[in-house]
């Protein structure tokens, strides 16, 4: 990759500004040490700023082990909050090689886990299932299990062994799963009696019976056209390229537009900000995660067939001269891929010029779909807040519709627009499936309508969206009340689940559920290398942003790479589920941009937010 001057002055700024943090917040093990129940453990105080990571490296233990021994940390960490740390230094142990039952990868320098999985044709997470220690990174000359050479013999006789199957992953719902493979959940269950009491990690789930049916990553690919709702990073050199007009190319020049404010950096007391303990400017964190974000994808698919020139630019909100400026630059017109700029109006004047040059640009953060009108090179990965309503209103149908009475509160004449989005859609996938939509879902005021309209011996479904904080607490209150013993489920918008003065207890207790197009659990096993590596850059947790940007990397770079400039035409062919988010892009007709429709379902369950399917 071609170095680019213009991120040299904000690097540099970073890291010194990081060197002078981790100076600070220097510090040195426990001398405080106790036997508890037989073994010895270093006593650590969690202190302003630190990270699990960070104390994990302090102690020199692997972050799970302290996980397992202070189940309270999985929650994030709380200055004062004690820790017992083992004392003992564990080595973990290495699984022996079994090549009569697996086959095997010698991890070669520089490898990815990417790399691996697409050379044998392997999911990520199957590569994880397959080798738990693999959270722990990848060492030159280890071997990785990549397979098996044999399938499990299933004993039951009830099984064919033509039957088309599908091993569940960790954390996989029946839901995710049949959105995953293009089948019903009812059909999952016919075929799988045994998922109606639940599934879990590693069990075998029948999808089908026809034996002449291909296997992707496990899961049952009937045709080519089946492929357009499968899309996963070790498929994607199977990439349709009947319709590219522009022949591929090995190195690619791609712009990234992003507020750098470099005028900024030389007035900011870097002294200062240490001495006072104060978090770097957020601006600029942002940007330094997208840039790293992005950088990790870019670093992880470059070859010698597959190289990328960035160009990094500084457009500011409010700068459409110096935005008008760049697009007649020749510099600009040589571009293959544009990211930015943040701001919409920046963005929109930037889409023009490109839309004449036929170079595809990619609005990253903005929520608003106008920017995709009668411009077919647009596409923009953050789902608006209607959309997100749409799908949570298609998952409702699909998952809690049945035997269940549905209301939406119709709280506030502001929120009356979010009301009509959902129930609209709710009632048009009521008529696709041939159900009737006679008082399917009725709108209701407040606890008092609730009340008047809860059937007992049914489950109550209870939609709330809103984003009045005030509003939200008083009616969750009485509904909590209200629920005692009681089926009810409750639906909103995520930030429900970060209101300071609302109980999770209350959401606990009513099933809350919400719909968001990324999340993170820094928990997953997925996430652990990804939060190392950055914490011995940073010494803290990377932001959503960095994944999100990850994710984004991946997805477009990928395509970039197999099917090259004209990418743009497999977009909607392509769905893709990352780190912290996905791609699933949708688009009213050929002369409109793209908009991703990814969405994660989440649900409380035990007081913990638990992943329950994605569309």
């Amino acid at each position: 990759m071609k170095f680019n001057k213009r991120l040299y002055k904000l690097l540099v700024f970073v890291l010194i500004f990081i060197s002078g943090m981790n100076l600070a917040f220097s510090q040195t093990k426990s001398n405080e040490v106790k036997t508890i129940n037989g073994k010895k453990y270093y006593i650590h105080k969690v202190e302003k700023g630190q990270s699990l990571y960070a104390i994990a490296r302090l102690y020199e233990v692997d972050v799970n082990y302290i996980l397992a021994e202070n189940d309270e940390a999985i929650d994030g960490l709380v200055p004062g909050q004690q820790l017992n740390i083992p004392f003992d230094k564990i080595v973990a142990k290495t699984n022996p090689i079994d090549t009569n039952k697996y086959v095997y990868h010698k991890i070669a320098k520089g490898e990815t886990i990417y790399a691996i999985g697409r050379k044998y044709s392997v999911d990520e997470k199957h590569l994880y299932f397959l080798n738990p220690d693999l959270n722990k990174g990848l060492k030159e000359g280890e071997y990785l299990v990549v397979g098996e050479k044999k399938k499990s013999v299933i004993k039951d006789n009830s099984i064919n062994t033509n039957n088309q199957t599908y091993l569940v992953l960790k954390s996989e719902t029946l839901y995710g799963i049949s959105k995953k493979i293009n089948i019903s959940i009812e059909r999952l269950l016919e075929l799988n009696p045994e998922a109606k009491n639940g599934i879990k990690e590693g069990q075998i789930l029948i999808t089908g019976t026809n034996s002449n049916t291909k296997l992707l990553n496990n899961i049952p690919i009937k045709s080519e056209e089946d492929k357009k709702f499968i899309y996963n990073s070790s498929n994607i050199e199977n990439s349709d390229t009947s319709k590219v007009a522009r022949a591929k190319k090995t190195a690619y020049k791609i712009g990234l537009l992003l507020p750098l404010k470099l005028n900024e950096i030389e007035y900011i007391n870097i002294d200062e900000l240490v001495r006072s303990k104060q978090n770097f400017p957020a601006i600029h964190s942002l940007v330094v995660d997208f840039y790293s974000g992005f950088k990790k994808a870019m670093d992880s698919l470059i070859d010698k067939d597959f190289e990328v020139e960035l160009e990094l630019f500084d457009i500011q909100e409010k700068d459409s001269l110096k935005v008008e400026q760049l697009c007649k630059s020749n510099e600009f017109k040589k571009l293959d891929l544009i990211i930015g700029p943040l701001y919409p109006s920046e963005f929109k004047l930037t889409a023009t010029y490109a839309k004449k040059l036929k170079i595809p640009i990619v609005s990253p953060l903005t929520q608003q779909s106008k920017i995709l009108y009668n411009n077919p090179f647009v596409s923009k990965t953050t789902p608006s807040v209607f959309t997100l309503l749409e799908e949570f209103a298609r998952y409702s149908v699909d998952s809690l519709q049945s035997n269940a009475k549905f209301m939406v509160i119709n709280s506030t004449l502001k929120d009356a627009q979010y009301v009509k989005t959902f129930k609209k859609e709710y009632n048009n996938q009521l008529l696709s499936k041939g159900l009737n939509i006679k008082d399917s879902i009725i709108e209701v005021k407040g606890m008092s309508g609730v009340k008047a309209n809860y059937v007992p011996g049914k489950k109550n479904v209870i939609a709330l969206f809103t984003n009045n904080q005030v509003y939200i607490q008083d009616f969750v209150t009485q509904l909590y009340m209200f629920a005692d013993k009681k089926d009810i489920v409750l639906l909103g918008f995520s930030s429900m689940a970060n209101i300071d003065n609302l109980d999770q207890e209350y959401l606990n207790h009513l099933n809350f559920q919400f719909a968001a197009a990324s999340n993170i659990n820094y928990s997953d096993s997925l996430l652990i290398p990804f939060v190392k590596d950055y914490q011995l850059i940073y010494n803290t947790d990377p932001s959503e942003v960095y994944f999100n940007s990850y994710d984004l990397g991946m997805y477009y770079l990928s395509l970039l790479k197999s099917t090259g400039p004209d990418f743009m035409f497999q977009l909607e062919k392509r769905k893709s589920e990352g780190l912290s988010t996905g791609f699933h892009f949708e688009r009213p007709d050929s002369e409109t941009g793209f908009e991703n429709r990814f969405t994660r379902i989440y649900k409380y369950n035990n007081y913990k937010l638990r992943e329950i399917g994605w569309k």
